[in-house]
């Protein structure tokens, strides 16, 4: 599972525009029906990249998505979202180049507008589930937006070229992966100068 830690509502409205060209679209399984699974594959090439917090993603070989469709009940549609990507960037310490694979498995509840899980439903609650609200059911779903928003999930905050990697120095900028610079190793970091004023008799 994704351990990233940002929630889907502090990543909204991101780049949102790049999702429009997408065509994640499923045929709804008949209603009442609820053995019956739709299932569709798309693999999408983001040829922009992503801009998230600071970090340019790129996606070389494209997103690649599965999704189940079913009917839980008459009002309840549950969407389960596969998503497997290789992304590249650069190191969020050393700036050298990096690459990690991502993947995950998400699940969304889709109702209708005004509709209470609990309350109007036989599902005691939508937990497990990301609800997406929905203003009326046609015959198919665009699932677009909830792949953009499963995407973000995804994506690292800090995008590493290896999890040890020592950064560079902040005083000369050597990339101390290749051992340490010529720095005074005494030499104290100007950010926490502030602390120099501080003593353990004033705690």
């Amino acid at each position: 599972m994704s351990s990233s830690g940002a929630s889907v509502s502090d990543r909204k409205g991101i780049q949102r525009e790049i999702s429009k060209g997408w065509n994640c679209i499923v045929e709804l399984p008949p209603r009442r029906e609820y053995e019956a699974v739709a299932e569709r594959n798309w693999r999408i090439e983001v040829h922009e990249g992503v801009d998230f917090e600071g970090q340019h993603f790129s996606f070389p070989e494209g997103l690649f998505v599965k999704a189940q469709v079913q009917w839980l009940e008459e009002s309840l549609l549950s969407v389960r979202m596969s998503l497997s990507a290789r992304v590249e960037g650069k190191c969020a310490r050393c700036l050298a180049d990096a690459s990690l694979a991502i993947s995950d498995d998400l699940m969304y509840l889709y109702y209708l507008r005004g509709l209470e899980v609990g309350k109007d439903t036989s599902l005691p609650s939508d937990e497990g589930y990301m609800p997406v609200e929905i203003d009326f059911w046609g015959r198919i779903l665009n699932l677009s937006d909830q792949v953009w928003e499963s995407l973000l999930v995804l994506l690292p905050l800090k995008l590493l070229c290896r999890e040890e990697c020592a950064g560079l120095c902040p005083h000369c900028g050597a990339d101390l992966n290749d051992g340490p610079c010529s720095c005074d190793p005494q030499e104290r970091d100007p950010r926490l100068e502030i602390l120099r004023s501080f003593s353990l008799d004033d705690v």
